[in-house]
């Protein structure tokens, strides 16, 4: 009875929130690095802490809180004082446990089930303490097996309401030990939230130890007017009269610390001599450009701040793999957004990639204009490549060719090797939650690695293509159900030196099933086939193929695609049936072994198969698991006799960061 009255106190409060609301919050951290060493400086948002000769740092923030929706808000900083080098921003990443959303079924973001969603009691034993006097009384709960996106805690109850009066949890998600303090607001929408958190992390990475002690207050007062605020974020003045409680005598140390060394810093630039200059190597190499190759860097500009640009790190351990096929992969992601105004936006992603063992270099740019975003309305500009590609029916023509006697025995094994790119035009239209269509022009180029040999054995080194596409997509629960898509292009000669003809479907349907939030099975089903290919129609693509495909994105990359299995096997394929199904649970195989489980976040099965003209059929199966630090899967392959291992590795450090 009392939990049923927790899970529905929520929807008793009116949660319309009109949206000039504001109010205003108070926040306090102090950071102290027991110990570190230089590994600390590939951790996201820690160069300053890597670098500074300081120990502890202490950062206030007095900010004005818009309220947009009630689990919705744009907080900006009107006062901010900080320790940090050169005001930088350190561990923001720690900040999010102040203000977490305990009657949400996540905590903090996606990362933390709550115990006190009706949907997650399944995770969770509870226990009654103590009743109190009147109708409060003391929860405790903990979970059924120990997994990171789990808590344990307690919590006061009022037992006639079942408001959460005060509640306390604990666990470790990321490299972060956490136990956070929370007590709720008194009435109506303030009841959902908390008026003080106190949270206490202590961060353990490869010898690296920092602790830090957060607390926020909510819904402060404002005393001072619009005028008090003159635009200067640090303003001791103001801080002192606006902090909630005064600062214990450690606190005050780490300020006068950080004024001292600004006194000297002043007299030091004060003296023209060069010994007192800071050296090329410390302000160039370390502070600038090591800053931002180690820093994930993001800012926004224009007119109210309407533009925004973030780069990931580019030494980021998130961004790199291995498979057997590539080898070693790294990445590189840039964001650059503008919106124009609340229903349109410009927005462009560059990301590229090099394979060392394929010595290929990848990249992709789509830049989208969105007319109306409310109906997903946009145009869609997109260059890129791809991995090279071989023919099969290439290959045995030029096995055929005096490649001895024409001296060209040495690149026998690349004459088939070819590189490809697209470029592709599309205008997308939701007409409504269920129906979309999609309507472009695509070209596609595909060159030989080796164009001038080719071209001395009198062989095409050039394919292009070029297509109009339509793609209409159903959707009959809406975006919450499976999705059903169907593709056509009719490749046109002779159009941009086009050499390609041909007709191509695909017809497509992918669905991802939630069990509850710790399991689900994401499950795709296609085909494809082509209904006219001239003579020299090579090195055609089936679209269905290609990488992040899946609307909404799967939670893991690696299911829906073949891991031991090389594009053209189905390329040059006339026609293709498909199948992938994935299973996923963080309570599987390993996970219930005592000491392996605590460190596994997920465990993952997959199979796959494929009906396709060369393979009768071929089957892929795998296991994969994620920890807090990487990615490993193992995938075995058999199709008409041929059998394969393959192994498939990626960071996962700091992915939440």
């Amino acid at each position: 009875m009392l939990l049923r009255r927790i899970h529905t106190y929520a929807a008793t409060i009116d949660t319309t929130v009109d949206s000039s609301r504001e109010a205003f919050s108070y926040s306090r951290s102090v950071i102290n690095v027991e110990r570190r060493n230089s590994l600390l400086m590939t951790v996201p948002s820690c160069f300053a802490v890597a670098r500074s000769k300081d120990r502890s740092f202490l950062t206030e923030c007095y900010s004005n809180v818009k309220m947009m929706h009630y689990d919705e808000a744009i907080t900006t900083p009107l006062i901010r004082i900080t320790t940090f080098p050169k005001g930088k921003h350190a561990l923001d990443g720690f900040s999010r446990y102040l203000t977490p959303t305990v009657y949400g079924e996540y905590i903090l973001g996606n990362m933390l089930i709550s115990p006190f969603h009706p949907r997650n009691a399944r995770f969770y034993t509870y226990h009654v303490d103590v009743i109190h006097r009147g109708s409060y009384i003391s929860l405790r709960f903990k979970p059924k097996r120990v997994n990171t996106q789990l808590v344990s805690g307690s919590a006061h109850i009022d037992g006639l309401t079942g408001r959460i009066i005060s509640c306390n949890f604990s666990g470790e998600y990321d490299h972060v030990r956490f136990t956070v303090s929370l007590v709720m607001g008194y009435q109506a929408l303030q009841s959902l939230f908390p008026t003080r958190s106190d949270a206490v992390l202590r961060f353990n990475f490869l010898g690296n130890k920092i602790n830090g002690h957060f607390v926020q207050y909510f819904d402060m007062p404002r005393e001072l007017p619009d005028s008090a605020f003159d635009g200067q974020l640090e303003n001791f003045g103001l801080m002192e009269k606006i902090r909630p409680e005064p600062l214990d005598s450690a606190q005050w140390a780490i300020y006068r610390k950080m004024l001292d060394k600004r006194r000297a810093d002043s007299l030091a630039m004060a003296d023209s001599t060069r010994s007192h200059r800071p050296s090329f190597a410390k302000q160039v190499l370390w502070d600038i450009i090591g800053d931002n190759v180690l820093n994930r860097y993001k800012t926004t500009f224009g007119m109210n701040n309407r533009g925004y640009i973030r780069i990931n790190p580019i030494m980021n351990p998130l961004y790199m793999g291995y498979s057997r096929r590539k080898g070693f992969t790294y990445k590189f992601d840039l964001n650059f957004s503008y919106q124009l105004h609340d229903n349109s936006e410009i927005t462009t992603r560059f990301k590229a990639g090099y394979a060392f063992r394929l010595r290929q270099f990848y990249f992709r740019i789509p830049i989208y204009y969105y007319f109306n975003k409310r109906r997903n309305g946009y145009v869609k500009l997109e260059m890129g490549n791809g991995n090279h590609i071989s023919s099969r029916l290439v290959e045995p023509v030029t096995q055929l060719m005096p490649l001895d006697t024409l001296g060209l025995s040495n690149v026998v094994g690349q004459l088939n090797e070819f590189k490809q790119g697209d470029a592709r035009l599309v205008f997308n239209y939701d007409i409504s939650s269920h129906f979309s269509f999609q309507v472009g022009l695509l070209y596609q180029l595909h060159k030989a690695v080796n164009e001038k040999v080719l071209k001395t054995l009198g062989y095409p080194a050039v394919y292009r293509s070029f297509a109009p596409a339509i793609e209409l997509q159903w959707r009959p629960w809406g975006w919450s159900g499976p999705i059903i898509t169907g593709d056509y292009d009719h490749g046109l000669p002779d159009v941009l030196d086009s050499n390609n003809r041909y007709d191509r479907f695909e017809f497509n349907g992918e669905y991802i099933h939630h069990l509850n939030k710790l399991q689900l099975i994401e499950a795709r089903a296609g085909v494809g086939f082509y209904t006219r290919k001239g003579g020299r129609s090579l090195f055609l693509n089936y679209e269905n193929f290609q990488e992040d495909n899946i609307p909404g994105g799967w939670n893991d990359d690696w299911s829906g695609e073949f891991e031991l299995l090389r594009s053209e096997t189905y390329n040059t394929s006339d026609y293709y049936f498909r199948g992938n199904l994935t299973y996923e649970s963080p309570l599987l195989l390993l996970s219930w072994l005592p000491w392996v489980g605590r460190y596994l976040e997920m465990e993952r099965v997959y199979v796959s198969a494929l009906q396709a003209v060369n393979v009768h059929p071929y089957v892929e199966v795998g296991y994969g698991f994620t920890t807090r630090l990487f990615s490993i899967g193992a995938f075995m392959s058999s199709g008409q006799g041929n059998r394969t291992f393959g192994v498939k590795f990626g960071f996962e450090l700091f992915r939440n960061w």
